[in-house]
C-alpha cells in the first residue's frame, strides 16, 4: 500500500467503529528502531494485528509504519478477523502461526514486535524465522524489559509480578543471546526504550529506566 493511500484511509471497513487515523509517529523510539532497519527492504511482520485490529488507527501501529517505509511488507497473524480487516484496507496479510510458518520466498527483515513473550514454542519461532531470512537478513525482536523499575518494585512488594495474562516468559538481552546462539543467531544492536517521558528522564541505568528493549538477531 502506498503512503498516500495509507494517509487517506480513515477507518476500517469491516464493522469497526469509525475513527480518525493518526499519522505514524516515526520519532517514537520503538517504531524508529524498526523502521530504520526496514527502509527499502522486503519485510515479514509477525503478529502484525497487535491483538485488536482497531489499533490500525494508532500512531504506534507498527505494521502501518513498516509498510510506509519498506519495499515490500507481508504480515502474519493468528487473528483471522484482524487479518481480514487489514486485507480489506489493502495490506498483504496472511493467517498463520508465528511458532511454525513457512513461505516460498525469503525476506530481508523479519519483525517480531512484542511477540516473543507470548509464545509457547520459541524454538519453532526461531527455526521458522531462520529459514525465512534471506542471506544477510535480520530478525528484529522487541519485548518488555523484566528489569523495568516498576517490575522490580512489584517484585519486592508482591508475591508475584502482575503482567499480561497472555505472556509466557520474560527475556533480557543475556537470556535471549544465550537462546539465540542455540539456534545459530547472534544478538546485536540492543536498545532500551520507553514511551513515557518520566521514565526517559529518570536518573536510573537504562536497564531499569525503560519499559522495553529491542535487538537484531543475525545468522552466525
Amino acid at each position: 500500500m502506498k503512503r498516500e493511500d495509507l494517509a487517506a484511509a480513515s477507518a476500517y471497513t469491516v464493522g469497526l467503529p469509525q475513527q480518525p487515523v493518526e499519522p505514524i509517529d516515526f520519532d517514537d523510539p520503538k517504531t524508529a528502531y524498526v523502521t530504520r532497519r526496514c527502509e527499502g527492504k522486503r519485510v515479514l511482520d509477525l503478529g502484525c494485528v497487535m491483538h485488536d485490529p482497531s489499533e490500525y488507527a494508532s500512531r504506534y501501529f507498527l505494521h502501518r509504519a513498516i509498510t510506509e517505509v519498506a519495499h515490500e511488507t507481508v504480515g502474519l497473524d493468528l487473528h483471522a478477523d484482524g487479518v481480514a480487516a487489514l486485507n480489506t484496507l489493502g495490506f498483504d496479510v496472511v493467517v498463520g502461526d508465528a511458532e511454525r510458518f513457512a513461505f516460498d520466498r525469503q525476506f530481508d527483515v523479519i519483525v517480531a514486535g512484542d511477540l516473543i513473550e507470548h509464545l509457547g514454542n520459541v524454538e519453532g519461532f526461531l527455526t521458522s524465522a531462520r529459514a525465512a531470512l534471506a542471506p544477510g537478513g535480520m530478525l528484529i525482536v522487541q519485548t518488555p524489559n523484566p528489569w523495568y523499575w516498576r517490575n522490580v518494585a512489584k517484585a519486592a512488594l508482591l508475591p508475584e509480578v502482575p503482567n499480561n495474562p497472555e505472556h509466557t516468559c520474560w527475556f533480557d538481552p543475556r537470556t535471549l543471546r544465550q537462546l539465540a546462539a542455540r539456534h545459530g543467531f547472534a544478538v546485536r544492536a540492543v536498545e532500551f526504550a520507553s514511551r513515557s517521558l518520566r521514565d526517559r528522564i529518570m536518573p536510573l541505568p537504562r536497564g531499569l529506566r525503560h519499559t522495553s528493549w529491542s535487538a537484531e538477531l543475525v545468522v552466525q
